[in-house]
């Protein structure tokens, strides 16, 4: 019986197949300017900010690791108008790394929402952020 048992346990695990790479998902997003507002989804996280002009951009890269998913990364960078430039890294599939206009401004969480008012605050789900101080 205790074989069998074994048996059956092996089988399940070798049948559970490749696991997913560990980045956040990336179904739906985009990055777009309409009517003096900025709009963006990346990695499950909506952003939204004021801008100046017209014009937005983006770019990313994906690392997938298919011999070991925990390994793989993504990041992702754009922009908003003329001064607001974002970069993403990932840090597994629900979190990842927040630069705004270089600043390091902690983790965010897959479904967190972003707000850049006109003076350039951000806010996290209606919490003030600020930039993390360098390390001295």
């Amino acid at each position: 019986m205790r074989t069998i048992t074994l048996l059956a346990l092996l089988t399940l695990v070798g049948c559970s197949g490749p696991a997913a790479p560990a980045i956040p998902p990336t179904a739906g997003d985009f990055v777009k300017v309409e009517d003096g507002v900025g709009s963006a989804r990346a990695f499950g996280i909506d952003f939204f900010a004021p801008v100046n002009e017209d014009g937005a951009t983006t770019e990313a890269a994906i690392d997938a690791n298919l011999t070991d998913p925990q390994q793989s990364s993504a990041s992702k960078r754009f922009t908003l108008g003329d001064d607001i430039a974002i970069e993403l890294q990932s840090i597994d599939a629900s979190k990842v790394q927040f630069r705004f206009n270089g600043q390091d401004f902690g983790t965010l969480d897959v479904g967190d929402k972003v707000v850049i008012d006109d003076e350039r605050n951000v806010d996290v789900n209606g919490t003030p952020r600020s930039p993390k101080s360098a390390a001295k």
